[in-house]
């Protein structure tokens, strides 16, 4: 699809009643996203894996104890794959309450079969609560937050924070991680519209100034546009210490570096031109 026509469409979403239903009945029924394919669904199952590896190369154990995802989305399909792999409680937390119990069952008989389970995976929510996967939404994690756990995470999901709500998120997160906890984050810093539009250059974003971006970043599709650098400072400005930090970087056509909006001029190459990245921060 178009993506003009696609920021149009969620633009006039976030304007029509029920347009949060409509956009989930449009997943559902029309473009077929959820719920998700086994092939998405195996993504989140690498990304736990990735995520526990982090952990334990750094704090020399195979898993923590305890941990909080923040963004968990509407399957819950990345704390399902950790409670899979001996995490022993997972709290699942989100601004909306976007989780919807057929969707979770479908990723939880999912990682059940990736895990080689031979129990009968949960049907209900007092079975995932039994199972130690807590789901709390709206919730929105900001110090001082009421419990500590020793790891905080997220994956895909600060691009989609507004730069403001930031500094409030982060400090969130530090009073949410025990102290000498690892706050770990996986950030795409793509243009999302890219996604669906095969025409178009995963940095295109960056040719459109703030004031030219707010007319496509709509509620549901805003993207920030933060760089690595960008995060890293806020990070450190809330109190973490950055244990590991890197980025997987994109090439990015001769019209986008031709006509980069004024807002990126300044950053260096290899941060502006990352596709993705990671942060391993120490509370």
């Amino acid at each position: 699809m178009n993506w003009k026509i696609k920021a149009a469409a969620f633009r006039a979403l976030t304007v029509l009643p029920y347009g949060a239903d409509l956009h989930f009945f449009a997943q559902r029924r029309l473009t077929g996203t959820l719920p998700r394919s086994a092939a998405s669904l195996a993504l989140y199952w690498e990304q736990a894996r990735a995520l526990l590896a982090l952990w334990s190369a750094h704090q020399g154990t195979p898993r923590p104890d305890a941990l909080l995802e923040i963004g968990a989305g509407r399957d819950l399909a990345g704390p399902l794959a950790l409670l899979q792999m001996g995490v022993a409680r997972v709290l699942a937390s989100d601004v909306q309450r976007l989780a919807r119990i057929d969707l979770v069952c479908h990723a939880a008989a999912h990682m059940a079969r990736r895990a080689d389970s031979t129990k009968a995976p949960p049907t209900s929510w007092a079975e995932l609560e039994g199972l130690g996967l807590c789901y709390r939404a709206p919730d929105r994690v900001r110090a001082p937050y009421p419990e500590a756990f020793a790891c905080t995470y997220s994956n895909a999901v600060l691009e989609h924070v507004p730069r403001g709500e930031l500094p409030a998120l982060l400090g969130g997160l530090k009073s949410a991680t025990r102290p000498g906890g690892l706050s770990i984050h996986f950030i795409d810093y793509s243009d999302h519209y890219a996604r669906s539009d095969r025409t178009l250059s995963r940095f295109n974003f960056l040719t459109f100034t703030d004031r030219q971006w707010a007319k496509y970043n709509t509620a549901l599709q805003h993207v920030n546009r933060l760089r690595h650098g960008d995060y890293l400072t806020l990070f450190r400005g809330a109190g973490f210490t950055i244990a590991e930090e890197a980025t997987r970087a994109g090439e990015p056509s001769r019209e986008v570096r031709a006509n980069l909006a004024p807002d990126f001029r300044h950053y260096a190459a290899r941060d502006l031109f990352s596709l993705e990245g990671r942060i391993v921060a120490v509370a």
